[in-house]
């Protein structure tokens, strides 16, 4: 027997077909189909992966941007909320919290006189951040049986 291009081919194609019956399947390759064919098949998918991967790449590109533009937009929110953090010398409560275009802060809190108060943190955060504060005390009174003092703040800040 002469060993021809077809022999080859042929050769080819039943090894598939004995020892790979899935790629077999799923490139629908027969005995009689020639090599030829079985390349074209080949190259059109991998053009269809180039063309779905580069639609994928795209959509990833526009999902990390929409990321970073909503971290950038949340960034001042964390440092506020970092800020109104409970700890062991000053107690806040919440009345208001409005984070739009602009910031709203109405709270009470429990501070001991000793340490620097929330709000007047929160004031420099706001500052630091780029805001015009206006803030008002609306009382601040000594809490003689805890040794503490309570306050009721309102602040507004603006850009």
């Amino acid at each position: 027997m002469r060993f021809t291009l077809d022999f080859y081919k042929r050769s080819l194609i039943d090894s598939i077909y004995n020892n790979h019956v899935r790629i077999v399947e799923k490139y629908r390759i027969s005995r009689s189909v020639s090599l030829p064919n079985v390349l074209s098949t080949i190259d059109a998918i991998n053009n269809q992966l180039v063309q779905t991967s580069k639609r994928l790449q795209t959509q990833i590109d526009q999902l990390e941007s929409h990321i970073k533009t909503f971290n950038e937009r949340t960034e001042p929110l964390g440092n506020i909320l970092r800020t109104l953090q409970r700890n062991d010398s000053n107690w806040i409560v919440l009345r208001e919290f409005v984070y739009a275009d602009s910031v709203k802060i109405s709270l009470y809190e429990l501070y001991d006189p000793s340490s620097v108060k929330t709000a007047d943190q929160l004031e420099k955060v706001l500052i630091n951040l780029g805001y015009k504060v206006t803030k008002s005390n609306e009382y601040d009174a000594q809490m003689t049986f805890l040794g503490k003092r309570i306050s009721s703040v309102s602040m507004e800040g603006r850009r």
